[in-house]
């Protein structure tokens, strides 16, 4: 797999003592957020002084490692200024690590739901446009269509100007664009 990521992908290869000293081992205060199969934190690279969002694989997720592939091998190689860029990866010690470019706003899902922010009309329009156009260049613009399969508020990411970054490319598909799109197996959370 280590060859196959460094080959095949943009993403940097970090090692588990650098995320875990970044993250203050996986602080509860540093705990950015938790989904289906794993959790979010947020993380301070001091050699590069930027921060970042590292995403913990649950060890009891049976779709870990199959997701945790397809996110590295599909997000790490596009491009776009809708999507969150991968920047790294980490599998060492039994862990399954992911890190992304960190966004300041957090997800649609805090400012919809649990009243982080009152969004206004002009800026909820400017998400849905970004949501727009990501999904557009995933279906359409790129060599391969991608399926996300997993659309809701908490993958729908939001930097500090709230510019829409689509996230989690754990359970995307590839299909050539001449087969279509069609799939008959459901996919995602119900939220």
């Amino acid at each position: 797999m280590n060859y196959d990521f460094e080959i095949g992908t943009k993403a940097k290869r970090f090692s588990y003592h650098e995320l875990a000293l970044s993250t203050s081992h996986f602080a509860k205060k540093e705990k950015l957020g938790e989904g289906g199969f794993s959790g979010v934190y947020r993380g301070f690279l001091k050699d590069s002084r930027t921060y970042i969002a590292v995403k913990r694989v649950s060890k009891s997720s049976k779709q870990g490692i199959k997701e945790y592939a397809s996110e590295v091998k599909i997000i790490s190689r596009i491009r776009h200024r809708n999507l969150v860029q991968l920047t790294g990866w980490c599998h060492e010690k039994r862990e399954l690590l992911l890190v992304y470019e960190y966004m300041e706003n957090g997800s649609l899902d805090s400012h919809l739901f649990e009243a982080k922010s009152l969004l206004r009309w002009g800026t909820r329009f400017k998400i849905a446009q970004g949501l727009a156009s990501a999904l557009f260049y995933l279906h359409e613009e790129w060599e391969q269509c991608v399926l996300h399969r997993d659309i809701k508020p908490s993958n729908v990411m939001l930097d500090s100007n709230f510019n829409t970054k689509l996230g989690d490319f754990g359970l995307a598909k590839l299909v050539d664009h001449e087969k279509g799109s069609q799939t008959t197996i459901l996919a995602g959370s119900l939220e």
